[in-house]
């Protein structure tokens, strides 16, 4: 029965909810039986963990049961599924999940439980597990599927043809790659030219030599980069001796994308992806509270700027009512630099030269916009306070304090990266506060020039 996808997640998991509170389960099971497996995943997620293991039991086919344990986004859930099953069950789930991503959960399992389960996996399953497990998580080696098509270059077109068709059952071939008796990486055939070569051809001779492939200790997301430039739909993964041990599928490269992207986010945001996996509101403080200690001190330090020019301060009230204007456009036009330059590094579509250009349309944008802001401060502040020396003031300081904060959102990402600093960190909260002292800074010693040299009265 072909599945289709369901669009209104919400109204099935309410359903589903309900059946399963009436322990109606003949209902629950007539209804994800017409499901993609990507919908029972969905489902299952938005359930409570009673709720979950009751769907996940009323799949009664495996491969679908395997299938949508395979959806989720989180292993962690899986495994808290699978440690309900009996040990038997959950290695029979396992087998049908594409190895990756059992690694992925087996390794998430209780030590005793994994222990139970692994008695009744096959020695082949285990020895692809245990390839698997040797590479970082992170890495191609940690992220492929050593369960791979290859033929041998030696072969003829005939004999590649039928070996495809018994083989295209078991395996979901998308590229043939082309091996030697060692193992080597030779090349990779297409469909099209294995069909219209002649059959006693040998695939050494239609093979194209100049693949595209990664080692195992590449970072995964570097292997994403290279799987988006060239548009593939698969990577072949290649050890130290360019053995051929494992494929990448462009579906784990969405996965990995997903996964770098939502990372970066929250270090935006000066807080970590576990934090939606606590409970406890004492490891979610862990997670914040370092950034938030830095934008404290940074804080403090805005504050003492304000105690260094407590005299401009005291001779021209009028300043304080601007203050908030200053640091805030200042700390946008900042944080938004910030976001262009570290996301132009991160999807790592310019080199050196391509980032500097970037950053040189930085400048000319903070200049414009710098101009712009503080020609309509001006207005703004003449409207409120009728003072033509204080809408100088705030004119001059929204263009500096714009400008220079331009120039530290696009400058400081890349200085990061030089010193292999993950440059996502550049827009923590660390650097609304530098905004802030800059501004407030710029803002009140042009004040205090203003009437110590100027003699001008704010």
């Amino acid at each position: 029965m072909n599945k289709k996808e369901h669009g209104n997640t919400s109204i099935l998991v309410h359903t589903i909810r309900k059946f399963i509170r009436k322990d109606a389960l003949d209902n629950v099971q007539n209804i994800i039986v017409k499901l993609h497996p990507a919908d029972i995943a969905k489902i299952t997620q938005n359930l409570s963990p009673d709720e979950r293991l009751v769907l996940i039991k009323a799949v009664k086919d495996i491969k679908l049961k395997a299938e949508a344990i395979e959806y989720l986004d989180d292993y962690t859930v899986a495994a808290d599924i699978l440690s309900d099953f009996s040990p038997q069950e959950a290695a029979n789930v396992l087998k049908n999940i594409s190895i990756d991503k059992a690694v992925d959960i087996f390794e998430e399992l209780d030590d005793e439980f994994a222990e139970e389960v692994q008695n009744y996996l096959d020695d082949k399953f285990k020895e692809q597990m245990a390839s698997l497990a040797k590479y970082p998580e992170d890495t191609a080696g940690g992220i492929m599927n050593p369960d791979f098509f290859a033929i041998d270059k030696d072969l003829t077109v005939e004999e590649a043809i039928e070996l495809i068709r018994k083989s295209s059952r078991e395996k979901r071939i998308i590229y043939v790659y082309v091996v030697n008796k060692y193992r080597h990486l030779i090349g990779v055939v297409t469909l099209r030219a294995l069909i219209t070569a002649d059959k006693n051809e040998k695939i050494e001779n239609i093979t194209n030599t100049n693949v595209i492939s990664v080692r195992t200790d590449m970072d995964q997301e570097e292997v994403a980069k290279i799987v988006e430039k060239y548009d593939l739909l698969s990577i072949p993964v290649t050890d130290n001796k360019n053995r051929l041990v494992g494929i990448i599928n462009v579906d784990d490269i969405i996965d990995v994308i997903r996964e770098e992207t939502t990372e970066d986010i929250y270090k935006l945001a000066g807080t970590s992806e576990e934090e939606m996996e606590e409970v406890s509101v004492l490891s979610i403080i862990k997670y914040r509270a370092p950034w938030l200690v830095m934008s404290l001190l940074g804080e403090s330090v805005s504050g003492s700027v304000l105690k260094f020019f407590d005299g401009t301060l005291k001779t021209a009230i009028s300043l304080s009512f601007f203050m908030p204007l200053i640091m805030a456009l200042g700390g946008n036009t900042g944080q938004q630099s910030q976001t262009i330059v570290v996301r132009a590094l991160a999807i790592g579509k310019f080199d050196e030269s391509g980032i500097w250009i970037i950053i040189k349309k930085q400048i000319k944008t903070a200049l414009s916009i710098g101009a712009l802001f503080s020609i309509l401060g001006f207005f703004m502040a003449f409207i409120f306070q009728h003072n033509i020396h204080l809408s100088i003031v705030v004119a001059l300081s929204l263009f500096l304090s714009m400008f220079l904060s331009t120039m530290i959102g696009a400058l400081l990402p890349v200085g990061l990266k030089k010193i292999n600093v993950d440059p996502a960190v550049a827009a923590s909260p660390f650097i609304s506060a530098m905004n802030d002292i800059m501004g407030l800074f710029i803002y009140l010693l042009i004040a205090t020039l203003m009437i110590k040299y100027a003699g001008v009265s704010l």
